[in-house]
């Protein structure tokens, strides 16, 4: 099953000065879902929640104009997996035209089913905050890496600084993750942790 995410912020990890998006379930649990992301693709995601328009369209926007142009919509952006380390995501594009249901279908006019188009997380949650278009995670995701809303707080500010992600959008140089040893790091980084730590100013 999937759950509905929201952008909860975008941070920096304490022990590598690395952007970190912050996603949190929308249900009642409230869980948050860290991930490690580039400062390209923090920016456009800081853009798009601050409603800001560039002179000229960025990549994420670019993509929104075409799936538009294409008669098309975005239904959803899903982060599916979470595999050696990195977090896999979707788009999930509908066809928009709608064709009355009184009238004859001809053959170039087939109702098209969804399209679901691979995709970085990043990537993925920057087109659905520009379109508009919910997010999503899957269960098996946030059972395996998120934490619980009790364990972090404070986030509230693109300056503030956040737990150290488990994985991140896409693969390191350094290889996969050892989750075991950065859970262990995050959980010293809880322990000792003030307010002061998420929300400098």
């Amino acid at each position: 099953m999937m759950q509905e995410m929201r952008v909860a912020a975008i941070g920096v990890d304490p022990l590598g000065s690395t952007p970190v998006l912050v996603l949190q379930e929308v249900a009642s649990q409230g869980r948050l879902l860290p991930i490690w992301v580039g400062p390209a693709e923090a920016n456009a995601i800081e853009l798009e929640r601050a409603h800001a328009v560039p002179p000229r369209p960025l990549a994420h926007q670019l993509i929104g104009q075409v799936i538009t142009a294409c008669g098309r919509r975005l239904e959803r952006v899903c982060v599916t997996m979470l595999r050696e380390g990195v977090y896999h995501a979707e788009l999930v594009i509908s066809d928009d035209r709608h064709v009355s249901d009184d009238r004859h279908v001809s053959d170039d006019q087939h109702v098209s089913e969804d399209l679901h188009v691979s995709a970085r997380v990043s990537d993925a949650v920057a087109v659905a905050l520009h379109l508009g278009a919910p997010i999503h995670a899957a269960d098996a995701v946030l059972d395996e890496a998120a934490l619980a809303e009790s364990d972090v707080r404070g986030l509230d500010g693109p300056d503030s600084d956040l737990p150290p992600a488990l994985a991140g959008d896409e693969p390191t140089s350094a290889g996969p993750v050892d989750e075991t040893e950065a859970v262990e790091e995050l959980r010293r980084f809880l322990d000792t942790a003030t307010p002061e730590d998420f929300n400098p100013d």
